[in-house]
């Protein structure tokens, strides 16, 4: 992968406003996923490893799906938070593995 992809992931994660995932997580302490999104979210700010920003990009991309999937979580209710994330997730997948049909 190259260094182009990796400032790609990190100029879309930057569009997350982790303090909403942050407020979610104060609701649902519990959760595993919120856990993950914020930890991962603060490791690719952090991260110059191309190949660990790849993979946490996807797993945050899998993760904000999860959040908003009422089958799985239903964290997220208001239905513009929900496309807003779910498009975030969909740049993320487009940038890293794809996007599935």
């Amino acid at each position: 992968m190259n260094q182009n992809k990796s400032t790609q992931i990190k100029q879309i994660i930057s569009k997350i406003d982790i303090n909403k995932i942050i407020n979610y997580r104060q609701e649902y302490p519990k959760s595993k996923t919120l856990r993950q999104t914020i930890n991962c979210f603060r490791r690719i700010q952090t991260s110059n490893n191309d190949q660990e920003i790849f993979k946490l990009g996807t797993r945050i991309a899998y993760y904000l799906d999860v959040i908003c999937d009422t089958n799985k979580s239903g964290y997220v209710k208001d239905e513009k938070e929900k496309r807003y994330w779910l498009e975030i997730s969909k740049e993320l997948f487009e940038n890293t593995v794809g996007v599935k049909k």
